[in-house]
């Protein structure tokens, strides 16, 4: 008899032993939906997943991220209203989806404001606190940067000239005041669309010219309905991974420190090897039919005017006038450096 009400006292021991164990585990576990526009299989796609593999294991399963790649949570607007709702607690985004949370994020991406990679790199690491601190205060945590790489027009006909886009139903992403500025600049009016959009509407001559990078052209297939693409960009598109800061909060200081680390190791990968591809994307279209349209010295320059008219116009309105001011002072002083020139984009 005592034997059995020893075992009796023993399974009711470790029943609740192993309930309160499956308690604790599952209340230390934490879930990170992230989503992103960008497709699965792509570079964006792949680093994200090494991140969250590499996080699940050194957390000890305490934190594991969940992926919505392929456009499944909606177009960046819709990405950004999910995240404040609690339903996605990280994304990655272009400029239009930063711009979307912090409107200061769209300087970076100001019409012809660098001259190359280094400049992008020099910049971003000088301001990320201060986008850093400013996204704290609107419930996000800056993770770190992302490239989407330079930015070419892609039409139906050669562009060169404000003059080119006169007759060129040229999309814009819908609500995208940036965009707009640029097109206003020059004497445009641009078609507002979704990027869900953009593939259909090139299909069905909506539109006949759109922007892009080379690896997002190449991957949603927009190329194949363009006949050229500008020699050189027009903008820097950046981009750059975040967390609601609700959902970081919630993380262990260890895990806190860990999502941080993982990330910035891994998107600084993400980095090279999206410039990578851009270069590859670009000559891969070439060599399927898209034709470079070659430009001179003097269209370029006009190209500048107006965009320098931008950069005041915005000014003050998506971002104050002292960022500005600070980033062209970035800009000056890394330019005065003996070795800041390189050949790209």
């Amino acid at each position: 008899m005592n034997c059995f009400r020893r075992s009796i006292i023993l399974i009711l021991f470790l029943g609740c032993f192993f309930s309160i164990s499956s308690f604790n585990d599952l209340k230390a576990k934490t879930t990170i939906r992230f989503a992103t526009v960008a497709p699965d299989g792509s570079a964006w796609m792949d680093v994200m997943r090494a991140i969250g593999d590499e996080v699940k294991e050194k957390s000890g399963g305490e934190v594991v991220f969940k992926y919505y790649p392929n456009m499944s949570m909606g177009d960046e607007k819709d990405i950004v209203r999910k995240m404040r709702l609690g339903q996605i607690q990280s994304a990655g985004f272009t400029g239009f989806g930063l711009g979307e949370v912090l409107s200061e994020f769209r300087i970076l991406e100001l019409p012809h404001l660098f001259n190359n990679d280094a400049e992008v790199d020099f910049v971003n690491k000088e301001l990320f606190e201060y986008f850093n601190s400013n996204l704290l205060e609107k419930g996000f945590v800056l993770l770190g940067w992302v490239d989407v790489g330079w930015v070419y027009f892609f039409s139906d006909k050669p562009i060169t000239t404000p003059t080119d886009l006169a007759d060129t139903k040229v999309w814009t992403w819908q609500g995208d005041p940036l965009a707009h500025a640029f097109f206003e600049a020059l004497g445009k009016s641009p078609v507002p669309l979704s990027v869900t959009d953009v593939l259909l509407s090139l299909q069905t001559g909506l539109i006949n010219a759109a922007y892009s990078s080379p690896l997002a052209a190449l991957a949603l297939q927009w190329f194949t309905h363009v006949d050229f693409i500008s020699d050189v960009p027009f903008t820097h598109s950046n981009g750059a991974v975040l967390i609601t800061k609700k959902s970081f909060d919630k993380l262990s200081i260890e895990n806190k420190a860990l999502v941080k680390d993982v990330a910035s190791k891994h998107l600084k990968t993400l980095v090279e090897r999206s410039r990578r591809e851009n270069i590859e994307a670009y000559d891969v279209m070439l060599k399927r039919g898209v034709t470079q349209v070659p430009s001179n010295e003097e269209q370029r320059a006009e190209m500048m005017k107006i965009s320098l008219q931008v950069h005041e116009k915005l000014s003050g309105d998506l971002f104050p006038p002292e960022l500005l001011a600070n980033l062209q002072n970035l800009l000056f002083r890394y330019r005065s450096q003996p070795d800041s020139s390189t050949s790209n984009p």
